[in-house]
């Protein structure tokens, strides 16, 4: 027995119903860059700074840059002072990002960063850097513990004189204490 046309139609209503159901719900693929006129948004834009993340600055220790908010106070052969208003926890994260240390000693009163290499400092120099909470802000004392090499062969005498002091312990020239 072949079906009548009037059940023919209807079993083609129903299958063309649920498959223009079925094609409908489908997800359609997203507009590409070109076809919407627009680039996606990148994760994390290249010109803004994260929460209390602080900006590189011109200013340079030992290869270290110093952050943009703050100042050398003073600097010496061995030991550089540095202060400014940011966070001492910002300031931490700076020094990390930028130095090579094995671990970090992290106190109530200070973060140090013992026998550290500065990435873009001199790879044969070891550093002791101590971020300190300080009133309004921070301050970082950058110590540099690289010891001093010995020449083989000189006498104490030439010792003192490559050292700028006669072996008395007199300066050679007062000019270059001033």
């Amino acid at each position: 027995m072949t079906p009548s046309l009037a059940e023919r139609g209807l079993s083609f209503g129903l299958a063309l119903t649920a498959w223009l159901s079925l094609t409908s719900c489908r997800e359609q693929p997203a507009p590409t860059a070109l076809e919407s006129g627009s680039a996606a948004p990148s994760a994390k834009p290249v010109d803004r700074l994260a929460p209390d993340e602080l900006a590189v600055g011109s200013a340079e220790v030992w290869g270290l840059a110093i952050p943009r908010d703050m100042q050398i106070e003073q600097r010496f052969p061995e030991v550089a002072y540095v202060a400014g208003p940011v966070k001492p926890d910002a300031l931490s994260n700076y020094v990390r990002d930028r130095v090579l240390v094995s671990h970090v000693e992290i106190g109530a009163g200070r973060t140090i960063f013992p026998n550290a290499r500065i990435k873009r400092g001199p790879p044969d120099h070891y550093y002791e850097i101590d971020v300190i909470p300080n009133l309004g802000g921070s301050r970082m004392e950058i110590r540099d513990l690289t010891p001093v090499k010995v020449v083989p062969g000189l006498s104490d005498a030439e010792r003192w004189r490559q050292a700028g002091f006669t072996p008395d312990g007199h300066p050679l020239d007062l000019k270059k204490l001033e």
